[in-house]
């Protein structure tokens, strides 16, 4: 073992039972709730962020291709679904109808999907709460509650001579969404285009990895230059997600201050050693000790109680993060939440720029005392009092 690491470790264990100073394990404990926090925070950001994306692409697509020829867009599905990374293309129709309940007439956006798509009826399938024929619309479960939609359903189509309609109630569908589950109707595709000639047909395309689509976006838009427009998922929803991204930063920074305060802790504790080991100092620089040596002594005394303290917040916050993840002990009301538990996402990067910040800080903090030890004279160290 070198040296100073070795006076370091006998600085801050002191006495024959080998115990560490009450203002180490504060400094210690600090740090650990400090990382723990930090790490259990992140982790619950990082699950939000992953259970809405999930929710997200759950019916809209990694991409919106649009076309002012939509017959081209049956052709770009062929060829796109031939791309590695692509999981899946699909055409849709989106319209509108006014539905009236009793004397009320609600505005609701009409989906076409293509369910002759083996993939894409599979996928929606999965948010199907309940079916009663094979004919008609899904409404979203938000409609059915709030307008006590049975069997039927009356609306006017998207034309000019409005008259009321009459449709079946093919089933309900829950994609914990409040603004589809409240305002969507989801239908095949040509019954959607046979409600009205006002109508929008794109083309969605599901890809591997959702994080990519600006990739794909720019390969789409290199081989059909010619009157097409792509919409990635980020940015029909960039406000959110940006609103998201930027909490995230913003809790990494405030929560970084009880471990920045934790870190104050390290500097009284290597401060308190540099005052009572002056002597020592000056002992061991008349054995030869350079100045640079001393700093080492007293800046890994820093450093190790950071260490241990990350160590210990590192163990508990991952610790919790698991027994969450896996037990769902934290209930939420899904009412206002749209999940029933806190979710959680763990995220190594993350978390090792956790752990980064509390040794910096250690180690930074530590470093003043340290400072200060390495410039005492010998003489004045041997004469202190």
């Amino acid at each position: 073992m070198i040296p100073e690491l070795f006076l370091a470790k006998r600085y801050l264990f002191r006495g024959n039972s080998r115990h560490i100073s009450f203002i180490g394990i504060v400094s210690c404990m600090g740090i650990a709730l400090g990382i723990a926090t930090l790490i259990i925070v992140i982790s619950v950001m990082n699950g939000f962020d992953r259970d809405l994306v999930e929710r997200f692409t759950r019916v809209k697509p990694h991409l919106l291709i649009e076309s002012l020829e939509p017959d081209y867009l049956d052709s770009i599905k062929e060829n796109i679904k031939t791309w590695e990374g692509v999981s899946g293309a699909s055409v849709f129709v989106q319209t509108q109808v006014f539905a009236k309940f009793d004397k009320l007439i609600v505005p609701l956006v009409v989906k076409g999907m293509d369910f002759t798509d083996k993939q894409e009826k599979r996928q929606f399938y999965r948010y199907v709460v309940d079916v009663s024929g094979k004919e008609g619309f899904f409404v979203g479960e938000g409609i059915r509650n709030r307008f006590l939609v049975s069997e039927d359903i009356e609306f006017y189509p998207l034309e000019k001579n409005l008259k009321v309609k009459n449709d079946k109630v093919r089933g309900v569908f829950k994609l914990g969404l409040f603004d589809i589950d409240n305002n969507y109707l989801i239908t095949d595709l040509e019954k959607a285009k046979s409600l009205s000639p006002n109508y929008l047909i794109s083309l969605g395309v599901r890809i591997d990895d959702p994080f990519k689509a600006n990739e794909f976006k720019k390969k789409i838009l290199e081989n059909y230059d010619q009157g097409v427009f792509v919409t990635t998922w980020i940015e029909s929803d960039k406000i959110l997600f940006s609103a998201l991204k930027l909490e995230k930063l913003t809790m990494f920074i405030i929560l970084s201050l009880i471990v920045l305060v934790a870190a104050f802790n390290i500097f009284a504790t290597v401060t308190v050693s540099v005052v009572e080991k002056t002597k020592d100092i000056g002992v061991l620089k008349s054995l030869g000790f350079s100045s640079t040596r001393i700093l080492s002594i007293f800046s890994l005394q820093g450093l190790l109680l950071g260490f241990i303290g990350t160590f210990c917040g590192t163990f508990l916050g991952l610790g919790l993060c698991v027994l969450m993840e896996k037990y769902q002990f934290v209930k939420l009301p899904a009412e206002i939440y749209y999940i029933e538990y806190l979710p959680m996402a763990i995220n190594y990067g993350d978390i090792s720029l956790i752990v980064g910040v509390g040794m910096v800080l250690s180690y930074f903090f530590s470093l003043m005392p340290a400072i200060k030890a390495s410039n005492l004279s010998p003489s004045k160290a041997l004469r202190y009092e």
